[in-house]
């Protein structure tokens, strides 16, 4: 049975479209195709890069989870999922909001290695149904994310 070995729950400023889970051990590399309209989710080496459909800057909550093995499905409620594999070289997430000066939340997701991301969103449809009146405080917490991570094995 997968067990919980960490958790942080937030919220995180989404600046230009995006925000980034990172380890900084190591040279961040997603491998990402921004012209794409249907991705919304990028992971490789050190770096998972989510974006948001929105064009304004607005706050997302988020929680991220560390697992030992595949975790369980999620209740119901989320609307996507993405899953990919990033290789991580100390295991130390930062919550990168791409904002200067703003200060990021850190999960220990494990020791060094490569790691299997799920990240489950919802209110992103409303979130875009509310853009054409750009209030950062209305639109705070409509995105939500939950994003798991366990190792790869095998």
């Amino acid at each position: 049975m997968p067990n919980l070995v960490a958790a942080v729950d937030g919220e995180v400023m989404v600046d230009h479209g995006s925000f980034d889970l990172i380890d900084d051990a190591g040279e961040q590399k997603a491998r990402a195709d921004y012209g794409s309209r249907t991705e919304w989710m990028f992971a490789g080496d050190n770096s998972v890069i989510i974006r948001s459909p929105s064009a304004w800057n607005h706050v997302s909550s988020l929680r991220v989870e560390a697992w030992d093995a595949p975790p369980p499905s999620p209740a119901s409620g989320w609307d996507e999922q993405r899953e990919a594999i990033v290789r991580l070289d100390s295991g130390l997430i930062e919550i990168n909001p791409l904002v200067e000066g703003d200060t990021a939340d850190w999960i220990q997701v494990g020791p060094a290695g490569l790691y299997r991301v799920r990240v489950h969103v919802c209110g992103r449809e409303e979130l875009v149904a509310l853009d054409s009146v750009p209030d950062e405080e209305r639109q705070r917490g409509i995105e939500r994310f939950l994003i798991q991570f366990w190792p790869c094995v095998g």
